[in-house]
């Protein structure tokens, strides 16, 4: 009897060295939550076949009902996906054989239109499903996306008629033009917001500003000191200045689009 115990032992012992039983013991591992020992994990320790984090804004305050997903890397549209309480923490379930990848959003009405924002993660990279993760998320208004994936805030964006009515053999460079916009109540996280000055850039979808938070402005233009008048793109009239919300332009993508021109007379 003691000879088949010891020789079950080592059998088991080389089949879990082989890799065999690693699945199985996983699986095993994260029911309820908690960790091989079965205690309860803390909230800064990485659980085995677990992803789990926080959300918070820059100041530090839980979000509630933001969602994190853990994307499979593995099996095209296989995800896991949670909302965080309101603690602002989450946890998902990741005990399979994959490699995962955590992102997260919010979803925000502010002035009458519905805005879905990606929150900051701590810690982009990849990981594998069975040795777990912990990923925080920070809702920032402004900065720039992990990989080169643009930017968290919006693009207010310009079309200017190039004729100079004072010059008619000049024409009008974008890259002269200066914005300014003053936040018209707050902005779309409550924060107060601040004036942006500006002068305009060239990006891949046309001039104008690059990573503005996401909020109400009245906005006003000037060319190298002289005004100029400004209306949304394709309504109104020309104006000194223009009262303007962010549009979306697909999924997490919001623009302002302005015409801009010299005052005639």
């Amino acid at each position: 009897m003691e000879r088949r115990l010891v020789l079950g032992v080592l059998v088991m012992t080389v089949l879990g060295g082989c890799g065999l039983l690693e699945e199985g013991v996983r699986s095993g591992s994260v029911r309820e939550g908690r960790g091989e020992d079965s205690r309860e994990a803390e909230p800064g320790e990485v659980e085995r076949g677990v992803l789990k984090g926080r959300v918070a804004d820059e100041r530090g305050r839980p979000i509630e009902g933001a969602e994190v997903v853990a994307d499979n890397q593995l099996l095209y549209d296989s995800n896991e996906v949670a909302r965080t309480g309101g603690d602002g923490r989450y946890r998902v379930a990741t005990n399979i054989g994959a490699t995962f990848h955590a992102s997260a959003t919010i979803t925000r009405r502010y002035n009458g239109r519905e805005y879905s924002l990606s929150l900051a993660p701590d810690d982009d990279a990849p990981f594998a499903g069975p040795s777990g993760a912990i990923r925080n998320f920070t809702w920032k208004l402004t900065g720039a996306k992990p990989d080169g994936l643009g930017f968290y805030g919006g693009k207010v964006l310009f079309r200017v008629d190039l004729n100079d009515q004072l010059d008619t053999g000049a024409f009008l460079e974008d890259e002269k033009v200066r914005l300014t916009l003053v936040p018209d109540g707050p902005l779309i996280d409550g924060s107060e917001g601040s004036r942006i000055v500006r002068t305009a850039t060239r990006n891949g979808d046309g001039s104008g500003l690059e990573d503005v938070p996401i909020g109400r402005y009245r906005i006003t233009a000037d060319y190298e000191g002289r005004p100029l008048a400004v209306k949304l793109r394709g309504a109104g009239d020309y104006a000194q200045e223009v009262v303007a919300d962010f549009t979306p332009v697909m999924t997490g993508v919001y623009w302002i689009e302005l015409e801009l021109g010299l005052p005639k007379g």
